[in-house]
């Protein structure tokens, strides 16, 4: 590696905040499927009761109960940086409660619900910030954390992981353990407890899965990211879990990392924000993916450049996309938010939350409830407690 692609990985990576903090301190509707319920007039925000512990780039799991996990996470101003503590937000009552802790530190790793239920968060980087192959599964019957089997590859920092038919967690992506973006892919069996190499991506990437596609075919789709040159690619791929293998598609119109991207209700793919380099304007521009066709359309700017807003885009239930925070400049997180209707293909401000947040998550809510947007750098390298409720109003 020379010196010019360790600046470039200091300088592209969340890490690099993290060491820097140490030292300095997302008309065409009813073509594809059903049209949305009559739409909201705006957003309004309420905050919520904080949670038990300030975090940012964690994960955040909606339980079968419609309760929301959080586990994990990093904050530049406490020692360790990083941690293992966990709590759950109670959707009928508001209120959030501590849990066991997982049995490691991490920041950075990516979650998801399996089917029976439990919660498994899959690698991240210790509070040494060593980048991890360990994977553990929370029981909500039992209140425990166990330990599955580890992965073949170390990974952190926006890689895939998805739910495939069959119990089988399919992951891919990420971060390295020497630091390089990987291609490698491979999927876990839960009758097994076993990891198993499938077929690799075209291109080795990190910070382009925040919110991982899983297309109406359940084909899963891969877009943009961090090269292993350390530089942003505009090209996307989708993977075929019958064939393992993974094939090019339509590249997007820009080269883009640390993007929001979302599956609309019609099936097409929205991409938006997003960035090229820590020292580069982040993006307003956003684009659309067809899967019918392989092809990306530009579509309407956000109101104002946002990255680092990837694990909170939500799609609403009346179609929307809403996009709260992020950054918009090298440690500048705002407050602010977009919301997109699909019907015209334009943004608009949908207001601002009560903390500006960047690296947070957000959890569509049981009960026509809202959204549920949490923690994330809100003063950099200090991470917030805070939490909002953004609801459509009528």
């Amino acid at each position: 590696m020379t010196t010019q692609s360790i600046t470039n990985w200091i300088n592209r990576s969340p890490w690099r905040r993290a060491f820097l903090f140490i030292s300095l301190v997302l008309v065409c509707a009813a073509a594809y499927g059903p049209a949305p319920v009559a739409y909201a007039q705006g957003i309004t925000w309420t905050p919520a009761n904080p949670m038990n512990k300030a975090r940012s780039f964690f994960v955040a799991v909606e339980l079968l109960n419609g309760n929301v996990l959080v586990a994990g996470g990093f904050d530049g101003t406490v020692d360790p940086p990083v941690f293992a503590d966990a709590e759950i937000y109670n959707w009928h009552t508001g209120e959030w409660t501590p849990i066991s802790p997982m049995n490691s530190a991490r920041s950075a790793p990516v979650a998801l619900r399996l089917e029976d239920g439990r919660a498994m968060v899959i690698g991240g980087a210790d509070e040494f910030f060593n980048v991890l192959n360990s994977v553990e599964i929370y029981d909500p019957r039992t209140d425990t954390w166990s330990l599955a089997a580890p992965m073949n590859d170390a990974r952190f920092e926006d890689f895939i992981a998805v739910l495939l038919p069959g119990h089988r967690v399919l992951v891919a992506g990420g971060i390295g353990s020497d630091f390089l973006s990987l291609s490698s892919a491979e999927i876990y069996d839960e009758a097994t407890n076993t990891w198993t190499r499938t077929g690799s991506m075209n291109v080795a990437r990190q910070e382009f899965a925040g919110n991982p596609v899983v297309l109406g075919d359940g084909r899963v789709l891969a877009i943009g990211g961090i090269t292993d040159e350390f530089v942003p690619t505009a090209t996307a791929e989708i993977y075929n879990s019958v064939s393992g293998v993974w094939t090019l598609t339509g590249s997007m119109n820009t080269a883009r990392a640390d993007h929001a991207a979302v599956r609309l209700h019609d099936g097409r793919v929205l991409v938006a924000g997003g960035d090229s380099s820590e020292e580069e304007p982040r993006f307003k521009s956003a684009e659309i993916f067809d899967p019918h066709t392989g092809q990306w359309t530009m579509t309407g700017d956000m109101t104002i450049g946002r990255s680092e807003s990837e694990y909170a885009a939500a799609l609403l239930p009346d179609g929307r996309v809403l996009v709260p925070g992020g950054h918009t400049d090298f440690d500048t997180p705002v407050s602010s938010a977009d919301l997109y209707d699909p019907r015209t293909g334009t943004w608009s401000d949908a207001g601002s939350m009560s903390d500006p947040r960047a690296g947070h998550s957000a959890v569509v809510l049981h009960g026509n409830r809202g959204v549920l947007v949490m923690g994330g750098l809100n003063s950099p390298p200090a991470a917030t407690a805070s939490v909002d409720i953004a609801v459509e109003t009528h």
